[in-house]
């Protein structure tokens, strides 16, 4: 597993680093300390995902996320951050991060953050969700969804069949959570876009909800993990058309 780490900060890169290695002794680590530097790693390597911190002295607040995906949206990003407001949390996800991490929490927190994020799961401050919830209007459970799960506790790996899901929608559910548009989602899965798109609409039925972001939260809320990020390639990025790139669906 390759991860990139960016940060400003060395001491807590190399805090991060440690924690990384005790989940997972054989990780390869790579180390940013700007967004130039983040950018020039991202667009020249293969990752599993990416943490960013937002105040980088080249790219303060969420443009520093913005100009990440819209060069590599294939590429899973995993907010750090010490700002902890839900506007700046909604806005990531709305930029299609996979999860968001206060720089605040405790060791034991992080480290249950970590374990869910590169487990394909979706992590979000416990606090920010039901005010999340509240504002999308998504509060009650749905009738399809999957049972409440402990957020970030959850060890186990979700399947298609534990989801009601068929193979295919379980497969574009997981490329979705990373942050891929649908024409993006189509190339990886050999399939026309339209087909994504219908694929897309059944899973939002199918948790009875309307939006992505309203997807991710949900996941996050029920600690659901899809399965650990492959390894993303520049070159899939750099074909697609920037139109595209741009696009949240």
């Amino acid at each position: 597993m390759r991860v990139l780490i960016v940060d400003d900060h060395e001491l807590f890169r190399a805090g991060l680093a440690l924690l990384l290695r005790e989940l997972f002794p054989s990780i390869e680590l790579l180390h940013a300390s700007t967004l130039s530097q983040c950018m020039n790693h991202a667009l020249g390597e293969f990752l599993n995902i990416v943490f960013l911190d937002l105040d980088l002295p080249d790219g303060n607040g969420c443009s520093a996320l913005g100009r990440l995906k819209e060069s590599r949206p294939s590429l899973p990003v995993i907010v750090i951050s010490a700002d902890e407001s839900v506007e700046t949390i909604s806005q990531c996800i709305e930029l299609r991060a996979m999860g968001y991490v206060p720089k605040s929490s405790p060791p034991e927190a992080l480290h249950a953050a970590i374990s869910a994020v590169l487990a394909g799961g979706v992590f979000l401050p416990a606090a920010s969700i039901a005010k999340l919830r509240h504002d999308m209007g998504t509060e009650e459970t749905s009738a399809n969804g999957p049972g409440k799960a402990q957020p970030g506790g959850n060890s186990e790996m979700s399947t298609a069949s534990g989801l009601g899901l068929s193979p295919r929608e379980f497969e574009t559910l997981a490329w979705l959570v990373r942050g891929l548009p649908s024409k993006a989602i189509a190339l990886k899965m050999g399939l026309e876009d339209i087909t994504v798109r219908k694929y897309v609409s059944h899973l939002l039925a199918h948790f009875n909800l309307r939006r992505r972001t309203e997807l991710i939260v949900m996941l996050a809320d029920k600690g659901i993990k899809l399965g650990v990020p492959p390894v993303t390639d520049p070159a899939h990025d750099r074909s697609l058309p920037a139109v595209e790139r741009q696009r949240n669906d």
